[in-house]
């Protein structure tokens, strides 16, 4: 039977689902810096010209690019007549790096070598030598972004502000509050505002938060969950400690091959099904869905 309607977050956490495994897919992004504020659809619902973003998503379709709205969290009201910043951020399963760019106007997103960046290629920018922590804020995309990501973002931008961005919609609206890291692509879910910082601090001893981890943008959702459910059972922290070897799928069950940091490798196998529960994924979803669960069938170490 369909649950009664809630906040997504809400039943989420009620349901015990799992954030392991459901972080976006995406490796190519482009982060176009908007004061705001940000309609249901940000690319859309903005300050920006509309033909200027008509002929970004054009753009952007074919070279399968994600765009997206930053801004700063301790930010003046309305949009901001300065020089605003673009970021391309490449987050690739070996190795990821974020490029800037200082914009005297909107319309100069089109001068940057996007193909480039579509090809993993840097486009010839400023590097950013620094993580940059992404909050998901978009509250008239969902309440819970607004609801839980706010003061995680503020948290945030106490401590690191130059590091600290809110972001649009970039999926998982019932695990907010959501952060993605750049440039490693990582994303963690619920996460609570006191454990924010911490997270970042942690982030920069080149470790991993498990508790909170959703997977990486490189990887495909089974591959995730089974880096994610490893890292539970053997306690390796380290970001790079284990590289993916391959990857294969075989009907609803996924096996990844990770080198492990002592040496040999750690073969995962998970199974992936739907939910036995249909509940809404998003507090604006019109039907209840089922959302894919992830299951470890097996690991073990392979030393020879």
């Amino acid at each position: 039977m369909p649950r009664p309607l809630s906040r997504c977050r809400a039943l989420s956490v009620d349901l015990h689902e799992s954030l392991h495994g459901t972080a976006s897919t995406v490796r190519r992004w482009v982060l176009i810096e908007e004061p705001g504020p940000w309609g249901p659809d940000a690319l859309r619902d903005n300050r920006l010209d509309p033909e200027l973003m008509s002929r970004i998503r054009e753009m952007v379709r074919p070279l399968r690019l994600r765009v997206v709205l930053i801004r700063r969290v301790h930010r003046r009201r309305g949009a901001s007549p300065e020089r605003r910043r673009c970021l391309l951020a490449w987050t690739g399963s070996k190795g990821g790096w974020v490029e800037e760019a200082v914009l005297d106007a909107p319309e100069q997103v089109l001068e940057l070598d996007l193909e480039a960046l579509s090809h993993g290629r840097s486009p010839g920018l400023r590097k950013v030598a620094h993580p940059l922590y992404l909050v998901c804020t978009h509250g008239s995309h969902d309440p819970c972004c607004a609801e839980q990501g706010r003061p995680v973002a503020r948290a945030l931008a106490d401590g690191l502000p130059q590091q600290t961005w809110e972001v649009s919609h970039i999926g998982g609206d019932r695990f907010a509050a959501n952060i993605l890291v750049l440039p490693q692509g990582l994303y963690y879910g619920r996460v609570p505002p006191e454990a924010a910082v911490s997270l970042a601090r942690t982030h920069e001893r080149g470790e991993v938060e498990v508790r909170y981890l959703r997977g990486r943008t490189a990887y495909d959702f089974g591959v995730q969950a089974a880096e994610c459910l490893l890292r539970r059972r053997t306690g390796i922290r380290g970001i790079d400690d284990l590289p993916l070897r391959s990857a294969r799928r075989e009907g609803d069950e996924t096996e990844a091959v990770f080198t492990a940091p002592q040496g040999g490798r750690y073969r995962v196998r998970v199974r992936t099904t739907a939910d036995s529960i249909d509940r809404a994924l998003t507090c604006h979803a019109r039907r209840p869905s089922a959302p894919p669960e992830h299951e470890l069938v097996e690991w073990h170490l392979e030393t020879a």
